[in-house]
């Protein structure tokens, strides 16, 4: 009886330390990735501004989730077009175009139909002599809650590796693209 009531209280003791140590977490998550493409921000651009490519390139596409539907609203590109998706790993959800400044600079709202909060994106495309530095950034706004902020560990981690995998795939399709150029 004495062990029981000793695990309880260390129990008890974990999480009130747990729940006390989740007020020293972030209230908002921000990720930023860069990579740099050896194409002009004019070539890099359209791949960027116009929804139905994100299937080409992000984590949003058929190789990551093959069970993958998307639909496609508004403008072809640029401010006000629309992605919206759904699949068995990717989820519900939509990004919709915010702004479009051309070559430089696309900002988005992505929302999952399974939360209330919204992630703010951006992705800025300035020169790097020869070649285009894309820097994309991520930022959601967590509530106030002990279990949000926990949870935002999580979101922060799979926005990471959304960026990076999504960074990534946009460079290898870049890359076969010039190569098709190349033969031709």
């Amino acid at each position: 009886m004495k062990l029981l009531r000793t695990v309880l209280l260390l129990l008890l003791l974990l999480c009130a330390a747990a729940f006390g140590a989740s007020y020293l977490l972030p209230t908002q998550i921000h990720v930023q990735q860069a990579i740099y493409l050896p194409e002009p921000r004019e070539e890099v651009y359209p791949y960027l501004n116009d929804p139905t490519q994100w299937a080409n390139w992000s984590v949003l596409s058929k190789k990551h989730d093959p069970s993958i539907i998307h639909l496609y609203a508004g403008p072809l590109r640029g401010k006000g077009s629309r992605l919206q998706w759904s699949g068995d790993r990717a989820g519900n959800g939509s990004i919709i175009f915010t702004e479009s400044i051309d070559p430089d600079s696309i900002s988005y709202q992505r929302q999952s139909t399974n939360s209330d909060k919204a992630i703010q994106g951006s992705f800025k495309l300035t020169d790097g002599g020869d070649s285009t530095k894309v820097v994309w950034q991520q930022q959601l706004i967590l509530g106030p809650t002990p279990l949000e902020r926990i949870s935002g560990l999580l979101y922060k981690y799979k926005m990471e590796q959304e960026t990076t995998q999504g960074l990534l795939g946009l460079k290898t399709l870049i890359h076969s693209k010039g190569k098709k150029r190349a033969s031709l």
